[in-house]
Formats: C-alpha cells, sequence, structure tokens
C-alpha cells in the first residue's frame, strides 16, 4: 500500500475489508456483524455511479522525467507477447490491434528487440478459434503459460505482456453458483475479480461448455510461475478497464474497453477453468483459496486507469488507439527517459485527469524503467 499522489486504492479497500472483518470477529454481534464489510462495498460501488457523472476531465499537471544520462536497454534480453482484440460479438473496438502493432513497432525500431522474440495474436476479424493466431482463451493462456519454461529465455531476461480489449469484473453477490458446484470460489475479501476479455468469450468450445473469461487470479498465477523460472523482471501492460459496475449507458459508449461480465459463464467457471490448468505446477497456489491474495513481487503491472475509471480509445490524426497506449508509446519513444528513471516516474510522466489515470502497480515498481541497474 502506497500513500500520497500513488494510493493503491484496491489495497486500500482490502485492507479495511480485512479490518472490519477482524473487528466484527473479536466484538461479534449478531446485529451488526459484517455490517462493516457490507458497507465498505456498497461504499467501493458508489464511486462507479459517482465518476460517471464526471463530464470534463481536469488534466493534472506532469512531471517532467528523470534527468541523467541516456540509458540504453540490453534488446537481446527482451522477450514480448502482444494481445490486442478489436472483433468482439458484441461491443467491438477498433483501435486495440493498431495499439499491439504501436507497441511491437515501438520494441523492434525503438528498442531493438529482435522481432522473432514477439509474439502477437491480434483479433482484427473474426476468425475460427482453432487458428494459432487468434486472441482466444485457450491461446492467450498457452503463450503466455509457454514462456514458464522457455529454453531460450535466459534467468532475468525482460518479459513483457502486453494487452489491449475489454476488461470485466464479476461481483460475489451479482453471481449466481452453477448448480454443481457446493461451494462458492470467492471469498468477498478478494471481491471484485477483474478479468480480460479474449475474443470467444461466451462462446461455447468444442464440448459445448460456455468460455469463460481469463481472471486476474489465473494472470497472476503465471507471473509466478514464469518469475520462479526466469525471474520477476515482468511488465504487464494493460489497455483496458473491469469498471463493471459503471452505468449501462458508460459500457455502451463507443470506445470505452469494459464489458459486463459473460451470461453463460460467471466467476466460478473462470476459476475452475484456471485451477484446472495450473494445478499441477510446482509451488501453485490454488485461486480457489478462500484466502487467495495476490503475488505483486513477480511483476509490475502499469494499468491504463483507476479501479473505477474507464479507459478508452480515441482517433487522433485518422488512426484509433488507446489513450493510455498513445501516450505510453509518446513518453518510452521520447527518447528523454534517463536510466535512473524508475516506473513511477514514467507513470506519473502521462497525461492524468479525474476521467482516466493511469496506475502502476507491483513491488517493484519503484526499481528502474525495464529493471535496468542505475549504477552501471
Amino acid at each position: 500500500m502506497v500513500y500520497g499522489d500513488n494510493i493503491d486504492s484496491t489495497a486500500l479497500r482490502q485492507e479495511a475489508k480485512r479490518r472490519a472483518r477482524l473487528a466484527s470477529q473479536n466484538n461479534p454481534s449478531p446485529a451488526s456483524s459484517g455490517d462493516d464489510v457490507k458497507d465498505l462495498d456498497k461504499l467501493y460501488h458508489l464511486r462507479f455511479e459517482d465518476t460517471s457523472n464526471l463530464q470534463q476531465p481536469v488534466p493534472r499537471k506532469s512531471s517532467t522525467l528523470t534527468q541523467g544520462a541516456p540509458y540504453k536497454v540490453d534488446a537481446s534480453r527482451f522477450w514480448a507477447v502482444l494481445v490486442g482484440i478489436d472483433a468482439y460479438e458484441s461491443n467491438p473496438l477498433q483501435g486495440c490491434v493498431s495499439d499491439a502493432l504501436s507497441m511491437k513497432e515501438f520494441l523492434i525500431k525503438k528498442l531493438g528487440v529482435p522481432e522473432r522474440r514477439i509474439q502477437c495474436l491480434l483479433g482484427s476479424e473474426k476468425t475460427s478459434r482453432d487458428d494459432p493466431l487468434t486472441p482466444s482463451r485457450a491461446n492467450i493462456v498457452d503463450m503466455i503459460y509457454s514462456l514458464i519454461d522457455n529454453p531460450e529465455i535466459q534467468r532475468n531476461d525482460n518479459v513483457v505482456i502486453y494487452y489491449a480489449g475489454h476488461g470485466s469484473s464479476y461481483y460475489c453477490s451479482e453471481q449466481i453458483p452453477a448448480a454443481s458446484e457446493s461451494k462458492d470460489c470467492c471469498s468477498s475479501d478478494a471481491c471484485p475479480i477483474e478479468a480480460l476479455c479474449p475474443i470467444d468469450r461466451d462462446t461455447m468450445d468444442n464440448d459445448g461448455h460456455p468460455i469463460p473469461d481469463i481472471s486476474d487470479r489465473e494472470l497472476n498465477a503465471l507471473f509466478t510461475q514464469i518469475s520462479r523460472t526466469k525471474g520477476h523482471k515482468i511488465t504487464f501492460i494493460a489497455d483496458c478497464c473491469h469498471a463493471g459496475s459503471v452505468s449501462r449507458d458508460a459500457v455502451s459508449q463507443p470506445g470505452v474497453r469494459t464489458m459486463f461480465p459473460t451470461l453463460h459463464s460467471g466467476f466460478n467457471d473462470m476459476l475452475l477453468a484456471a485451477h484446472e490448468r495450473l494445478i499441477h505446477l510446482s509451488g501453485y497456489k490454488s485461486v480457489l483459496s478462500e484466502d487467495w491474495q495476490p503475488d505483486m513481487s513477480s511483476h509490475v503491472v502499469l494499468a491504463a486507469c483507476q479501479d473505477w475509471q474507464t479507459a478508452r480509445e480515441t482517433r487522433v490524426g485518422g488512426k484509433c488507439g488507446g489513450n493510455f497506449t498513445r501516450q505510453l508509446i509518446r513518453a518510452l519513444s521520447s527518447g528523454t527517459w534517463k536510466k535512473e528513471t524508475t516506473y513511477i516516474r514514467l507513470m506519473d510522466c502521462l497525461n492524468h485527469s479525474h476521467s482516466q489515470t493511469p496506475v502502476v502497480a507491483g513491488e517493484h515498481k519503484d526499481e528502474c524503467l525495464w529493471y535496468q541497474d542505475a549504477a552501471t
């Protein structure tokens, strides 16, 4: 948890709920037990309603990048997985594939990363889920999973994972567990569960089962496994939002990168799909655990907005793209970041507004960009 301009609102809410539960356990009362936790959840949901009424963003003055000597990275030690999805069956987007390609261009032309080390899953049009390059649920998970034991990736190599597309959020109170499940997989302490939306979400697989989203728990477990074999130099960039409780009108607005939860599957299906895939991995902590907590030591995440805001794409110069990705690549390509520039300082340099404020999180967020050693 951090304070000042870089408050981690999610960590703050979880800590407040933990303390409320502890207080109710120490002083149980039939009339009030759990009321504080419920009130915190209500307050959390109200933020969505309040921020949806903001019409004009108020820009915050951006910081300048750290002064110092320019620094060149060792591009031979970079690997990347880039995902961009436009062609959703409902609420299609226009700038996600373009964003992923812009990120690829940056990695190749600005950082010098060999193209063969960059894997892309692009959904510019509806294709078969059996196509290995389709950003389906299976292909996205498989591609990230393959990083764990890729013999070419050396320990402490940089791994960049980029996603542009829709995000969603799942709340226990809004989901109905499947009849075959005797116990809810979600604990209110970790609610909401955020998710990435693959191109084939809510369609039926070859066995007639609905395809769920990809939960943040599954991603976190994958990042943890990668860090165990390859080191923690993982940067996850997400140009999407998880504001699942914003108004229906806001979600339906063109260019907003969030969708409501799937209709035919819920958080239980999402977590069970992850559990079945990950259970055999050494040291795996079950995503079904009631006391599950994210491992924030395995990676740094750069996200497009706060968890109650919406990430948007706009058209600039005839090209549609995410506001966050556009600003991020502009800052990274400026040539003014130095070897002392940290992830926190980089995000401070992006434009901030009340409607979309970029976020950086992770135990290593105060390390130098791309985990470079400022002393060398």
